[in-house]
Formats: C-alpha cells, sequence, structure tokens
C-alpha cells in the first residue's frame, strides 16, 4: 500500500490515554481494527467500482453509518476515493497510481517552474504546467497574454476530462494497462461531438503518444480550442510534469507542427542544468519511441488492496 495510506492509518483515533495495564493493550488494539476496517472498506470500492454508499458500508462492516461515513471521507481525503453526486463513494481511478513518483508537497525543479514562461514568450499561445498529484492533474500555472482566452471549463484540475485533454493524455499514456482500464472503466465522457469516448480508439490514440512524445487534441475538451502537450521527465526518465498550450482551431490547423516543435523543446530542457544545453529535436527524430521507453521505466503499478 502507498505512503499515503500509511498516514491515513496514522491519524486513526487511539485509544485515551491510561496508566491501566487494560488500556495500554487496548490502543493498538483498536488501532489495528480501525486498519482493518479501511481494508475492508479500500476492498469493497474496489469490488464495486459502480460506488457505494455509506449505509452500504455500515451495513457490510457492522458498523454505524457515522463510522462508515468517517472512513470514506478519509480514503477520500488521502486521494483514494472520490465522492459523487447522491452521497456515492467510489475508488480514485487510474490518476493516483503517478502519485509514487510525484509527491504532492514537492517543490517543483526550477527548470520546470520555469517552463510556462518560456513557452509564452516562445509562441505568444496560453501555456500550462500540470502536476500529477492524488487522483487528478492539477494546474499549477498559466500564462497568456490579455485578450488571449483561457480554456473553458478548464478550471484549476484535470479527472474525468484527462481523455479529452492533451495534458490529459500524456499522462493517461504513461500508466500501465492496469492503471489505463481503472480510468476506462468508469466510461469516457463525451465533451465535445470530437471527443473521443471508444476505448478501443482512446488506447490507439495514446500509443500515438507513446510513440510521437506528444499528445494533441482538436475541439475534444471544448468547440474552437485546441491543445499540444509533451512530457516532462527527469534525468532518470521519470515523469515529472506536463507542459501544453492552447489555440483556435485555424491556429493549430496552420501552425502544429511548429508549435509542437516548440512545446516538446520546452520540456525536454525543462530539467536540464543550466550550464548543460537541451537535447536537441533532431535527437528525438533519430528516437521518436522515447515516451514508450520511458513508460517501460516508470513501473507505475496500479496497487493491489
Amino acid at each position: 500500500m502507498k505512503r499515503k495510506s500509511v498516514r491515513a492509518l496514522k491519524r486513526a483515533p487511539a485509544a485515551a490515554p491510561s496508566h491501566s495495564p487494560t488500556a495500554a493493550t487496548a490502543a493498538p488494539s483498536r488501532s489495528l481494527s480501525t486498519a482493518r476496517s479501511v481494508l475492508r472498506v479500500l476492498s469493497l470500492l474496489v469490488e464495486r467500482p459502480s460506488g457505494v454508499r455509506a449505509d452500504e458500508v455500515a451495513e457490510a462492516l457492522g458498523k454505524s453509518t457515522s463510522t462508515a461515513y468517517y472512513l470514506l471521507t478519509s480514503l477520500c481525503e488521502e486521494g483514494f476515493a472520490v465522492h459523487e453526486s447522491q452521497g456515492v463513494y467510489r475508488p480514485a481511478r487510474g490518476l493516483e497510481e503517478l502519485t509514487a513518483v510525484a509527491e504532492e508537497a514537492s517543490p517543483l525543479h526550477e527548470g520546470v517552474a520555469g517552463t510556462v514562461d518560456e513557452l509564452f514568450l516562445r509562441t505568444r499561445k496560453r501555456a500550462y504546467l500540470g502536476v500529477a498529484r492524488s487522483g487528478r492533474i492539477e494546474i499549477t500555472a498559466f500564462r497568456g497574454r490579455q485578450g488571449v482566452p483561457r480554456m473553458p471549463g478548464l478550471g484549476s484540475e484535470i479527472r474525468d476530462s484527462a481523455h479529452a485533454l492533451a495534458m490529459g493524455k500524456v499522462v493517461l499514456a504513461l500508466l500501465e494497462p492496469a492503471g489505463l482500464a481503472t480510468y476506462m472503466a468508469r466510461g469516457l465522457r463525451s465533451f465535445t461531438r470530437h471527443t473521443i469516448t471508444s476505448p478501443e480508439e482512446l488506447a490507439a490514440d495514446l500509443e500515438r503518444v507513446r510513440a510521437d512524445g506528444y499528445a494533441v487534441d482538436r475541439e475534444e475538451f471544448d468547440e474552437n480550442f485546441c491543445c499540444i502537450a509533451a512530457p516532462i521527465l527527469d534525468e532518470r526518465g521519470r515523469f515529472v510534469a506536463a507542459l501544453a498550450l492552447s489555440v483556435t482551431v485555424n491556429v493549430f490547423d496552420s501552425e502544429r507542427k511548429r508549435l509542437t516543435a516548440i512545446v516538446m523543446d520546452v520540456a525536454r530542457g525543462a530539467m536540464a542544468p543550466p550550464a548543460v544545453a537541451a537535447p536537441s529535436l533532431q535527437a528525438d527524430a533519430e528516437n521518436p519511441g522515447f515516451l514508450s521507453q520511458t513508460a517501460r521505466r516508470l513501473s507505475l503499478r496500479v496497487e493491489a488492496v
């Protein structure tokens, strides 16, 4: 189980302090009972991907409804579950695997933090930086000149729209098959008539992302908006963040090749030491499958619960 789950168990309420022998043995016993309850709820979430309610959890565990709410809320706070409408709780799917290599509290490398500014200055297009967090992709920074619209409805994070956005596709392409399957299991929501909603078509699109080293979406999330994104990898080939820009359809169709080259160049140079030049795009052309190789090295796993 992940380090986050250990933190969750550490936060479980302990028995009231006492000097009596009975209380001394009761504390570890109670903690163990809480740990077992958490594991049983996790197992229940995995067994019922369509979702569970607090009263169903209470019945399955033989606990009170308030205890079931406490356990489910704790799992949501730790990124193992999501609370949806009408009191339904589902397991957080697919994206949380990347937290094994991108700690939520870890500061961004200086070069990564500056990529949004560099991309904007080189293209004059609205630029975005996304970091994988627990069960989501968080948009940590964006830049754009006045009058250049930000993509409508994007917000500050990406969850169930990952398949419709270039930045999301970059992350999905790095998941192992089991992780990708768990994301698809919830269904691929349609945002526009161009959204990919077929698992087979998405799998083929992500294969192209791995081969090309970048991802695109053309009006898949919103009409007249297109994106180009590339992964930022550290010196050991591990995923750090996703860099992207958004443009109108006309600009995308006329400048796609030039803009893609710039996005990839900035992303590839993000982790380079100040005195070392970033790898050239010619190296990318000679090795177009570098993202596929990186995905294999990441060793991203769906945790057994």
